[in-house]
């Protein structure tokens, strides 16, 4: 997932990140604080002087160049309110993609489709298939999902079995989702070429 370059660094995403970060390392750098957050190293530095003298943490000077840093019980408790709003915040995200997912897919199922593969065994067809489950009222099946890459071949995800686009004719299906947004228009062409129906393919992103 791409949680980390998602959401918008805000001063309160970077006291969290920080926080949570000392707390799990004391002995993590500066520089390696900002490679996770993606921020200046000199703004670390200020943030933390900053934590500091709030009493959310402590710095314990091993050398002339090495710090330690200890997180305090304030600092935990605030690592700790901090955590339940970046979830609320991150549940209320998933939530709307889940709904755009479930209207999407009832546009499908107006179509006569209850059978469906998907085609890109990636985190689009992951957040898809937890979509499904989580909702029971979808009359909707995914039976396979189809990947070109043969590593991910006799996998599953989310308990659905990942499969070569030549086993396509093994599954008594309705048409095929592609849940691919880089590889779309391929996928498409690809399908095509092979000679399945147009009218059976769905686009779930529509990169015209």
């Amino acid at each position: 997932m791409h949680t980390k370059n998602f959401f918008k660094p805000t001063i309160i995403y970077k006291e969290y990140m920080i926080l949570n970060l000392i707390e799990k390392d004391p002995n993590i750098t500066q520089r390696e604080i900002s490679t996770a957050i993606n921020i200046a190293v000199s703004m670390v530095n200020t943030y933390i002087d900053m934590y500091e003298k709030k009493g959310l943490l402590t710095k314990e000077h091993i050398s002339t160049k090495t710090v330690r840093y200890h997180i305090t019980k304030k600092g935990i408790e605030r690592r700790k309110l901090l955590n339940i709003w970046y979830l609320e915040a991150s549940n209320k995200l998933y939530n709307e993609a889940k709904d755009n997912i479930s209207v999407f897919l009832n546009k499908i199922i107006e179509k006569k489709c209850s059978r469906l593969l998907l085609y890109g065994a990636g985190e689009v067809a992951e957040i898809i298939l937890k979509s499904m489950n989580d909702d029971n009222k979808i009359p909707l099946k995914v039976l396979a999902v189809v990947d070109d890459n043969k590593n991910k071949r006799n996998q599953l995800i989310i308990n659905t079995p990942i499969i070569d686009i030549e086993d396509i004719v093994r599954y008594d299906h309705d048409g095929i989702l592609i849940s691919s947004y880089t590889h779309n228009d391929a996928i498409y062409h690809k399908l095509i070429q092979s000679g399945y129906p147009e009218h059976k393919i769905f686009h779930f992103f529509d990169n015209n």
